[in-house]
């Protein structure tokens, strides 16, 4: 019995290839009825019986092997049985047909009656047909995979619009449950969810998630880049083992930033949005999910905005990648790039040559724990499309930052542990859109920051000297 049912398994995978020459054959044989109803073409007619024939036995063969496949599992089931039994009709009817056209109109036999409609029963395969095929699609790539593709006009005149998610108070929304899992739902779970686990990962649950699949841990708490969710997702468009796969609708860019934030902060099962820390880049998407404007929560600047630029040139790429850098695009259809040294901290000096070659594709650059010095940065100011820069943990000083204040766009800086005072920080007010500021373990003082902040009242400067409040129940006071 074991083997007869891998056998029938295997007889059913074949139908996603056979499921194909059935379509082509009765599409063809509409073109062929409908063409030969015309004089001019009339020496067609012969050929319609012949191709129905071809088209109907398809079908049917196509039938068994959609219906083996199904015996499996792994399909949303409501959707499985509209395709199933649409698709069983479409190969009787299209038996039907080449019963109506292998004779003469006027052949008296047990079809006559109906005979002389038969042109609107092979309309009616083909209607069928069609709705097979949307069903079958939707099992493949998900509800909506059609009409997501349409025009904004045409998806409003047909009525159609995406999932959107909305929350009305989203700092009291429980992260995973409200925000992350709806996420999956939209544009994981057709693929990876309670039937159908491709690479055995699930991600309907939370436990699931957590399982993983036949590679391994999908998510490691508190490690966005070392997770494989998240590697899959930022994969350059084209690359097989990019997720959503080609043909799907991919996850947007806030929404992959969502999970990468939540993924940062250790992946909780548990917490509110209101219980987490939010950092600058996050709270307009969050603002988002209530309908608010994501372009003024961060002030006059549209941060989050990317404007269409030429393509990054893969050959710099290519060398920065040979180095252990990693290389990753902001957001679908977008030729801005996340440059990072978390894998090569020898980056040097000399290796930031490179990044200039990049020019305005640069959007984020995480150079934190590296080798360079002041040197690296003085043509930073080139980088056109700097957004975020990532200088904790290295030689920068004073010198340095004062390259910093050609990068009009720049509007988050991390100098934690640096050698920067606070004659280098006042630089920064020449930046029009820097609004967050990361200085803890430096030799910036109090007055430093007062001016600084003074000079640029929108600028969010974080110095890390938390202090909790004590408690007249507390043993130990931090």
């Amino acid at each position: 019995m074991e083997n007869n049912g891998d056998l029938l398994l295997f007889l059913g995978r074949w139908h996603p290839l056979l499921v194909h020459l059935p379509i082509g054959m009765l599409i063809m044989a509409f073109v062929l009825a409908l063409l030969s109803r015309k004089k001019a073409y009339s020496s067609l007619a012969p050929a319609v019986s012949i191709t129905l024939l071809f088209g109907a036995t398809a079908a049917v063969v196509a039938s068994v092997t959609g219906y083996l496949l199904s015996l499996s599992g792994g399909y949303d089931v409501r959707t499985l049985s509209l395709h199933q039994w649409v698709g069983i009709s479409t190969a009787l009817v299209s038996v039907l047909c080449w019963l109506l056209y292998r004779k003469p109109v006027d052949t008296r036999d047990v079809f006559y009656r109906i005979r002389k409609g038969r042109f609107a029963v092979l309309g009616l395969m083909l209607a069928l047909l069609g709705i097979a095929g949307h069903f079958g699609g939707t099992l493949t790539h998900g509800d909506g995979y059609l009409v997501e593709a349409l025009p904004a006009p045409m998806r409003k005149l047909i009525g159609w619009q995406p999932e959107v998610v909305t929350i009305e108070n989203v700092q009291e929304a429980a992260v995973y449950a409200a925000i992350i899992q709806p996420i999956f739902r939209q544009r994981c779970q057709s693929c990876h969810g309670t039937k159908k686990q491709e690479g055995e990962l699930a991600l309907h649950t939370f436990e699931a998630l957590i399982r993983g699949g036949e590679t391994g841990q999908a998510i490691v708490a508190g490690d966005t880049l070392g997770s494989e969710l998240y590697r899959r997702l930022t994969l350059p468009e084209g690359d097989e083992d990019r997720m959503p796969p080609k043909g799907r609708t991919p996850i947007s860019d806030h929404q992959i930033r969502l999970i990468a934030w939540w993924i940062d902060a250790g992946a909780p099962n548990d917490k509110l949005v209101k219980e987490m820390a939010q950092p600058e880049e996050i709270q307009p998407i969050l603002l988002g999910l209530e309908g608010g404007d994501t372009k003024t929560a961060l002030g006059k600047e549209p941060v989050l905005t990317y404007e269409d630029i030429p393509p990054v040139k893969q050959e710099v790429v290519d060398k920065l990648l040979a180095k252990g850098m990693t290389v990753v695009p902001v957001a679908e259809n977008k030729n801005q790039v996340i440059v990072s040294a978390i894998n090569y901290p020898a980056f040097s000096d000399g290796d930031a040559e490179l990044l200039l070659e990049l020019g305005a594709n640069i959007a984020q650059l995480k150079l934190g724990g590296t080798q360079i010095t002041d040197a690296a940065l003085k043509h930073f100011g080139k980088l056109a499309g700097l957004r975020q820069l990532h200088l904790e943990n290295t030689a920068i000083t004073d010198e340095g930052i004062a390259y910093l204040k050609d990068c009009g766009q720049l509007w988050y800086l991390n100098l934690v542990h640096t050698g920067v005072t606070d004659k280098g920080i006042q630089v920064l007010n020449q930046i029009p859109g820097l609004r967050t500021l990361y200085l803890y373990e430096t030799a910036v003082t109090p007055n430093g920051i007062a001016a600084l902040v003074q000079a640029a009242p929108e600028l969010k400067i974080d110095t890390g000297n938390y202090q909790l409040p004590a408690l007249p129940s507390d043993t130990v006071v931090y």
